[in-house]
């Protein structure tokens, strides 16, 4: 299991702190991942794909304690990530899109 606390991989400023390579890719996955957990509505933000298999989405949830829990069903890979509230990519405060 990958815990991760987001603002490790974060700059002074909240953005995206690594600038290439794996960091970079990982760090562009969790922001996903937050992203997408955080949303008003599921189709707010799409669930990224792993970044291991590359195969699936990954399924990801608010936990009770606010931590994401996210998981992909094909590989088995999962996660948690805390701190993220608050973050560039924490939705949770965003209106609802009316659904056309």
């Amino acid at each position: 299991m990958h815990i991760t606390d987001l603002t490790h991989f974060l700059d002074k400023s909240g953005a995206i702190g690594p600038v290439k390579g794996p960091a970079l890719a990982m760090a562009q996955f969790l922001v996903n991942v937050v992203a997408h957990a955080s949303g008003a509505t599921e189709d707010t933000f799409a669930a990224p794909t792993c970044f291991k298999c590359k195969k699936n989405a990954v399924e990801a949830v608010r936990a009770q304690d606010d931590a994401i829990v996210w998981a992909c069903p094909a590989c088995r890979t999962e996660g948690r990530i805390s701190n993220w509230k608050g973050s560039l990519w924490d939705l949770s405060n965003h209106p609802k899109t009316p659904s056309v």
